[in-house]
């Protein structure tokens, strides 16, 4: 498994609003879907975009971009409200601020005017740090394309992070530099990159190879993947499973292996955010397995719009081994990557191993409408022994388990309430022991996930 050491990550662009004319308040939009699936658990840190360098009592600063919202909201009251909510839901979350990269407001502006570089630069950094401090943030990162990357000199790079990096480390508390470019530059100094930055995530998803940023000068040991999940993207950014499978290989550079040091997904909050949010929710478990042996998808398929059960992989045996979802998003946020097809939410697998697999496809005009079966003892585990589907036509999937080895049945039916079906499951497993000493583990018990 990659070691991560930067986390999983993503970004939130203030100016926009999902779906259109809501703001951030109303209940079904983009920022509310974040705070009630929990969406920011699954961040390390959160890049908010995007911050201009402005003017400062002595030297320049950052503020929050402007926009403008429904009801006469702000982007600054969007940055609060952020900040605000996401650490309630995560409390060890970061917060960079995204630097933006056109317009006349980039890291180029420290520069105007004339002047000492060195003095503008440390003017700027310990603005920021004040800045920074003031806010509850915890670091700067660097949206590396457009006019910042053409305006900005080698030399004013190499004197503005070298100084940021510096004033960053006199502070008590730890305060971080992120690096996103889309494409390597000869404006870049890469040495400062190597040395100033804690960890860079280019924009894989601009189509530049991972080859490109290495062979310009960027150090292996500092790479971090950059992701995205919206339409018009192919392979390997069509879905969680994709990059991470990416991600956990790591990669190979003059004969040595490295780890990825983070990912870094462009955005929660498209015009596709439910297959977004989802799909980091998803990448988030892939990364960081639950420790405990429950299991729920509803806040992951609640952030994907509770799209109906498409196909599921079954695992079973004497009882039922492991259950695997597949669900099929229909609506206007959660499009899939490829612009006209639906999205596809592949949830992880409950359970283990071992049993024979089985994969039942399910019509989307026909959702499973009730899950029944059997518990009971199993060679001493109580576990799921039997599970049997059954769809809204009344087609059945199943029986799932034979109940070979079971010392007692206890049946089970779960009913979806009218106008509502199976989106997802609950549960939990139980670890058994294999012939030859191995182990796996098998569903101790299931519920039903619907809307």
């Amino acid at each position: 498994m990659a070691n991560l050491q930067n986390g999983i990550n993503a970004w939130v662009f203030l100016n926009e609003d999902e779906p259109p004319k809501t703001s951030y308040t109303s209940s079904d939009s983009c920022y509310q879907s974040l705070i009630t699936s929990k969406v920011y658990d699954s961040a390390t840190f959160l890049g908010i975009a995007f911050f201009e360098v402005v003017p400062a009592g002595q030297g320049s600063t950052i503020q929050i971009g402007n926009g403008s919202h429904p009801g006469g909201l702000t982007n600054q009251d969007y940055l609060n409200f952020v900040l605000r909510d996401a650490r309630e839901v995560n409390p060890a979350i970061k917060f960079l601020a995204t630097m933006v990269y056109s317009g006349s407001n980039t890291l180029a502006a420290i520069f105007s005017g004339g002047g000492d570089p060195q003095t503008q630069a440390s003017n700027f950094a310990n603005n920021l740090v004040s800045y920074l401090k003031n806010n509850g943030m915890n670091g700067l990162d660097i949206d590396w394309e457009g006019d910042v990357s053409e305006q900005l000199t080698q030399a004013q790079f190499k004197i503005l992070f070298s100084t940021i990096r510096s004033v960053f480390d006199q502070q008590p508390v730890k305060y971080y530099l992120s690096f996103t470019p889309a494409w390597p530059t000869s404006t870049i100094d890469y040495p400062t990159v190597n040395s100033a930055f804690d960890f860079v995530s280019p924009q894989f998803y601009d189509g530049t190879s991972l080859s490109t940023f290495l062979d310009a000068g960027i150090s292996p040991a500092v790479i971090g993947y950059g992701a995205q999940f919206e339409p018009g993207n192919a392979a390997p950014n069509a879905s969680a499973q994709q990059v991470w499978n990416v991600v956990s290989e790591g990669f190979s550079s003059a004969g040595t292996q490295y780890n990825y040091q983070d990912i870094f997904m462009w955005r929660l909050n498209s015009g596709n955010f439910q297959f977004e949010q989802a799909q980091f929710m998803i990448l988030g478990q892939l990364g960081n397995p639950p420790a405990s042996n429950a299991f729920d998808d509803t806040a992951i398929v609640a952030a994907a719009g509770n799209p109906n059960l498409t196909k599921m992989t079954i695992r079973s045996g004497d009882v039922l081994n492991a259950i695997q979802s597949v669900n099929t998003g229909t609506g206007p946020y959660n499009t899939g990557t490829q612009g006209t097809e639906t999205g596809i939410f592949t949830l992880l697998q409950h359970g283990g191993n071992s049993g024979g697999a089985q994969v039942i496809n399910i019509p989307l005009n026909d959702p499973i409408v009730s899950i029944s079966g059997y518990t009971g003892p199993w060679y001493g585990w109580q576990c799921v022994l039997q599970l049997t589907l059954t769809g809204k036509s009344g087609t059945t999937y199943g029986p799932f388990g034979s109940m070979a080895g079971s010392t007692a049945r206890n049946p089970f039916v779960q009913t979806a309430p009218a106008g509502q079906s199976v989106v997802g499951f609950s549960g939990s497993t139980v670890t058994v022991p294999l012939a030859g000493g191995s182990q796996t583990a098998i569903i101790a018990s299931l519920n039903a996930v619907f809307a």
